[in-house]
């Protein structure tokens, strides 16, 4: 017989997760400033029990005590506590972690990771001394990228966005966003979507959520004309976008001068809305604001109800303060203060107003090309001033909370919640902020 909501047909597994050097919940409040692990819900020992009916045939065939990596793919958790309890439910086969810790998987909100080509050539001149902005007035930044994404078949775009998302999965990152916005043409944008939906398909264990971003910078064709590639962005772009079978969730939008102002962001969120509704579905709205100047972005997203904002370097405190106390997650991107050498988010101020904080790599070729979240998060202590404890909640419940928790992942591990697990080669949290840049790796569970 099935177990009590398990479809017919269908037998439900009991997975032991025991010997483990703690478990981190990120229970506890998800704004305000925290102290120590206890307040981010780390438990010792306890054990963990996930039921799931996707199980590898190898794991139901292995017996008690199993120490293979073979776990399943989907669950939920159904147990958390002391194995000497009675109410512990009986499980299937058991898993020995080692005496590793156990958290939640961490969420990556803010990516660009599908996209062809590099721009190493770049960085030279930038530790010159040159701007981003005149980079790419000289064609190069985003539009160097946008040539070699065109000439991309999505097979190339889905073999390099796995490869990226490997790495990621190393360091322990389970949950990614992903921006479409290196095509600028329909074309282009929606071989991005396929690679994105083709990379979800190859990497069950990973939850990809994908980011409609046309307006990410203007194409070559409409350089001079903002306002006639926002009107195509309107009028072509987001109605595809939008009914692709695997359409995007979030729509978002660079909001930054030499790029698009508020008015263009906010056709574009009307356009986004009326497209959605036309297909049937939702979408939700984010923004990259302030990463050079104040011209706006800020104000405007709140108003709009953005899910998240994105960059904020140069956000005033007056502002800041609107955001803290708005449901809008604030999402800090310290490797792109490293990269680009420029201030770091005000994240100590964000926390202490009360703000929703993630932080995320903004995994791109120009200004943050890298795929490890634990060094963002590291550098969100020795840079942002974040405590250990309020990195790691930014790295998981923030970042679920950026993305609007999909599929009912928030961050937390509880029972009935998501089985969105990682184990960390290290039987403390501290550790994984002791060993810069390179973090212990991180083993999938599932």
């Amino acid at each position: 017989m099935p177990r009590k909501g398990q479809p017919a047909g269908r037998l439900a597994m009991r997975v032991r997760l025991h010997h483990l050097g703690g478990v981190l919940t990120g229970a506890g409040a998800a704004r305000g400033p925290l102290r120590d692990w206890a307040e981010l819900g780390l438990q010792r020992d306890v054990e963990l029990i996930i039921e799931t009916d996707d199980a590898a045939e190898e794991a139901r065939r292995s017996g008690a005590d199993s120490t293979d990596s073979v776990m399943p793919r989907q669950g939920r958790i159904c147990w958390i506590g002391p194995a000497s309890s009675p109410e512990r439910p009986a499980s299937d086969i058991s898993v020995d972690l080692g005496g590793r810790l156990l958290g939640h998987g961490l969420v990556d909100a803010h990516t660009h990771a599908v996209f062809a080509g590099d721009r190493a050539g770049e960085l030279m001149r930038r530790l010159a001394g040159e701007r981003y902005q005149d980079i790419a007035a000289s064609g190069g930044g985003i539009l160097h990228t946008v040539r070699a994404t065109r000439e991309a078949s999505v097979e190339a775009l889905t073999t390099d966005l796995l490869r990226r998302l490997d790495e990621m999965a190393a360091w322990g990152a389970r949950v990614v966003e992903i921006k479409t916005g290196y095509g600028l043409d329909l074309a282009s944008e929606l071989r991005s979507l396929d690679a994105i939906a083709a990379a979800a398909a190859a990497r069950p264990g990973l939850t990809l959520v994908a980011t409609a971003m046309p307006a990410h910078a203007v194409p070559p064709e409409f350089q001079g004309d903002v306002d006639g590639y926002m009107e195509h962005v309107c009028a072509e772009l987001l109605p595809a976008l939008l009914a692709h079978p695997a359409a995007p969730r979030f729509v978002d939008v660079f909001v930054e001068r030499g790029y698009f102002d508020v008015s263009h962001a906010g056709r574009l969120w009307q356009a986004a809305q009326v497209a959605a509704t036309r297909a049937g579905r939702r979408v939700g709205l984010k923004a990259h604001v302030d990463e050079f100047e104040r011209v706006g972005g800020l104000p405007w997203a709140l108003e709009a109800g953005a899910t998240s904002v994105e960059h904020l370097l140069a956000s005033d405190a007056t502002e800041l303060q609107a955001l803290c106390h708005s449901g809008t997650v604030a999402v800090a991107l310290p490797l792109v203060s490293v990269f680009l050498q420029q201030p770091f988010a005000a994240m100590r101020a964000i926390v202490d107003g009360g703000g929703l904080l993630a932080v995320a790599t903004d995994c791109n070729p120009g200004s943050a090309m890298s795929t490890n979240l634990m060094l963002a998060a590291q550098l969100a202590v020795f840079g942002g001033r974040l405590t250990p404890a309020e990195a790691l909640r930014a790295v998981t419940r923030g970042g679920a909370q950026a993305l609007g928790c999909p599929e009912g992942i928030d961050g937390t591990l509880r029972v009935d919640g998501p089985a969105c697990l990682c184990a960390f080669d290290v039987e403390h949290p501290d550790a994984l902020f002791y060993e810069l840049g390179a973090p212990p790796r991180a083993q999938a569970v599932p």
